[in-house]
This record gives C-alpha cells, sequence and structure tokens, in this order.
C-alpha cells in the first residue's frame, strides 16, 4: 500500500512539473510574413520594355555624337566639322533605332500613375524624335544642334528615370509593414 501511495505522488508531482515546465517555456516565435511578390508582367508591358531598350539604343548614339560635338569644341576646326558630320550621321542611325522601338511603347499597358509616367517618357522621346531629321541636316553646319539635342536628352533622362524608379518595388515599404 505504501508503494501504491508513493506511485500516486511521484505521478501527480511528475504531472504538475511537466504542466509547469510546458506552461513557463515562451510561446514559439511568429514567421514573419513573406513580402508578396510583385505581379508578372503583361505581355503589353514585355513589349513596351522590348520598345524601350530598342530607342535606348538609339538615345545612346545620339548622346555619344553629341559628347563628341561638346569634347571637340576647344578642338580645330577640321575635328569640330567631323565631329560635327558624325553627330549628323548618329542622328540618322539613332532615328532608325527610335523609330522602330517606338510603336511597340503603348502607355496602355500600365495602369495608373504607372501610364502616366509611360505617357511622359514616351512623349519626351517623340519630342528628341523630332529634332533628329533637323540634325541629321543641319548638324555639320549648325552648331547650336548639339545644344537643342542635349535639353531634349536631359528631359527624356528624367523621364526615364522617373519610370524606372517607379518601376522597382519599393523594399523599404515592405520592411516596415513586417
Amino acid at each position: 500500500m505504501l508503494l501504491g501511495l508513493v506511485m500516486l505522488v511521484t505521478v501527480v508531482a511528475y504531472q504538475q512539473d511537466t504542466v509547469t515546465r510546458k506552461d513557463s517555456l515562451p510561446p514559439p516565435p511568429v514567421p514573419a510574413p513573406a513580402p508578396v511578390p510583385a505581379p508578372a508582367p503583361t505581355i503589353e508591358q514585355i513589349r513596351y520594355m522590348a520598345g524601350l531598350k530598342t530607342a535606348t539604343r538609339g538615345v545612346a548614339q545620339i548622346r555619344d555624337g553629341v559628347n563628341r560635338v561638346v569634347r571637340t569644341q576647344q578642338a580645330d576646326s577640321l575635328t569640330r566639322r567631323r565631329a560635327a558630320r558624325r553627330l549628323g550621321g548618329l542622328c540618322g542611325t539613332a532615328r532608325s533605332f527610335i523609330v522602330s522601338g517606338r510603336p511597340r511603347m503603348q502607355a496602355a499597358a500600365y495602369a495608373d500613375s504607372m501610364r502616366v509616367l509611360a505617357k511622359q517618357l514616351t512623349t519626351r522621346l517623340d519630342s528628341l524624335t523630332s529634332a533628329l531629321p533637323t540634325c541629321e541636316k543641319t548638324a555639320g553646319r549648325d552648331p547650336t544642334v548639339a545644344g537643342t539635342l542635349t535639353t531634349r536628352l536631359k528631359n527624356y533622362d528624367d523621364a526615364l528615370l522617373a519610370f524606372r524608379t517607379a518601376l522597382k518595388p519599393d523594399s523599404t515599404k515592405a520592411i516596415s509593414q513586417q
């Protein structure tokens, strides 16, 4: 009987001991919610980006030509004339790249504020394109063409920066929401 009593006390004490241990443990950590991945781009958005890539090749050619003209401002007249003629040629090839990429850049591919930024980008690209025939014809004779293109390139770069910044997912929002 004594053995039964000792066993009963031991079982009760053991159960109380395990229950106390379980209650005294801190709750397991709750995992942070996973950030929501950005939705996959639509076919129209992929086409827009492909058109932008093609048009950007033309813009890079214009920038190269303008930089050549600017770098040769202190050089002799022959070097300046060659740089201006090169700018005229680059304006012609740049126009072909921009004209082939621009039709794929439909701002309707995006919604809300992204549509506004996409529209601004295409407008600035169209403005740059409208100056290219003049550049192609008169760059060798008229040094002010490079200045006009520089202004339009800066406007295009500002619009492109705003568009690409809006495309990137904002990582600070994801961190602050956790």
